[in-house]
């Protein structure tokens, strides 16, 4: 069960920590980025969605 808490509270802070990172690209830059800088926090955000995902449906067949 703490394993499980754990890896809830990991995906969740990835999934928010990408977002963040996307939107902070997005609007606070003054520069052009790079295509390359976006891989990072969408690679973090994809990650996140991937430990959720793999939760979630788990809990869900159990019931």
């Amino acid at each position: 069960m703490v394993r499980k808490i754990i890896s809830l509270v990991l995906g969740t802070v990835l999934v928010v920590a990408g977002i963040y990172g996307l939107l902070y690209l997005l609007f606070f830059t003054v520069y052009p980025v790079r295509t390359l800088y976006y891989l990072v926090p969408g690679g973090v955000l994809i990650i996140g969605l991937v430990i959720l995902w793999e939760d979630l449906t788990e809990f869900l067949r159990r019931r």
